[in-house]
């Protein structure tokens, strides 16, 4: 081997460059093994919504996402770089009798579980968001969330490792991981070979064919949302919006553009690994953004894009040891919205591969898909490549 490490990632995205600092934080020798540099085109870290959120989440990823709703303000600081947060809020609208019972029976839920989240009505919600469409009757909002550049977050996160001892190797084919039977021992890349005692799988979309080479067949699929960003406009908009039946993410940046997504799905290269917009997909998501906040009529699209993220079978990240790998941890699946959890999966990995026990990351252990049959997440792959993720926010 080339070098030592205690800990090597796959992946220096969000996720992975999150884990990448809190390990070396510790005090420990981190390897970080990517395609390209850190939010680059066309993973999802680059091409992430960027939203904050706590509300709408599964119930397995509370613990996370209280912990990182806590660290988000001070993370400026804590990394020394702009990322550009604004905490604006969140605010996800109903307008029929029955989603506003769902919808108040979820906040009750996400109250009694501690998450910063309440019910607004009338002009209550009107001073939250004037402009939202007239027939909004309620709405969920959470005002300690809100938004960030993930390019920046993903960069920042990187800067930060890097400086307490990370060396991150990029190259342009994918690394692989090296094995002796069921002991994974390190990676390999084309820039680097390195032996680790624990290796971390963060790869995002990337991760399945790396782990295909081991025999892991990962219960993930690639997804490709689009985003559409609008020219600029005075300010108007301050939280977050979703709304029930909508497909639909849209926020306002502090340089005045609007941001639309919400997981309208474009077409996937699989051999490339690349994908395009639809544009009959961008009509849709247009209409559907002016119909719930109607200045958006006014606006025109200035720019469209899409990335790869990874969709897991049911929605929520696999996090921890892999049964029968030896010295292999996962962090994938994060099905669209692991942005906000960054900093938490981060701590909490960090954490599993030091030793310390790792509450939070007991629902979401890749164990609760060992007896997954082989069949099914081929059906759940196929299905993905023209679906869109259920409940995207954003």
């Amino acid at each position: 081997m080339s070098v030592r490490v205690d800990v090597a990632v796959i992946g220096g995205g969000v996720i992975g460059s999150s884990i990448a600092y809190h390990v070396a934080r510790r005090g420990r020798r981190v390897a970080v093994f990517d395609i390209a540099a850190p939010a680059s085109a066309p993973s999802a870290s680059w091409a992430s919504a960027g939203g904050v959120r706590q509300q709408g989440r599964d119930p397995r990823e509370w613990r996370l996402t209280r912990e990182a709703a806590a660290r988000w303000p001070a993370l400026t600081t804590e990394l020394g770089a702009d990322l550009e947060y604004r905490q604006g809020g969140h605010l996800h609208l109903v307008e029929r009798d029955e989603d506003l019972r769902a919808l108040e029976a979820r906040v009750a839920r996400e109250r009694a579980a501690g998450l910063d989240v309440h019910m607004v009505y009338d002009r209550d919600l009107r001073a939250v968001a004037p402009d939202v469409m007239a027939s909004a009757r309620a709405g969920a909002y959470s005002p300690g969330d809100g938004q960030a550049n993930p390019r920046l977050t993903t960069r920042a996160f990187a800067a930060a490792a890097v400086a307490r001892g990370a060396t991150y190797y990029t190259s342009a084919a994918p690394a692989r991981l090296l094995h002796d039977g069921d002991r994974i021992e390190g990676v390999e890349s084309a820039a680097e070979r390195a032996a680790a005692e624990w290796v971390v799988l963060a790869a995002g979309a990337w991760s399945t064919p790396v782990a295909a080479e081991v025999g892991l067949d990962l219960p993930i699929a690639t997804r490709a949302p689009q985003m559409l960003l609008t020219d600029p406009a005075p300010a108007a908009l301050v939280p977050t919006v979703t709304a029930a039946g909508h497909r639909l993410s849209l926020k306002q940046l502090p340089s005045g553009e609007f941001f639309i997504g919400g997981g309208w799905p474009s077409d996937i290269d699989h051999k490339r690994m690349s994908c395009a917009v639809r544009s009959e997909h961008v009509d849709r998501s247009r209409c559907v953004a002016a119909a719930v906040f109607p200045p958006l009529r006014l606006r025109r699209i200035a720019q469209v894009w899409c990335g790869l993220e990874a969709q897991s079978i049911d929605g929520v990240p696999l996090l921890g040891m892999v049964p029968g790998l030896d010295g292999l941890c996962v962090a994938v699946g994060f099905s669209g919205h692991g942005f906000q959890l960054s900093p938490a999966v981060g701590r909490a990995v960090a954490d599993l591969l030091t030793g310390r026990w790792t509450e939070a990351l007991e629902p979401l252990s890749p164990s609760r898909f060992v007896s997954l049959a082989a069949a099914a997440i081929r059906a759940f792959r196929s299905e993905a490549d023209t679906g869109i993720p259920p409940g995207a926010l954003g």
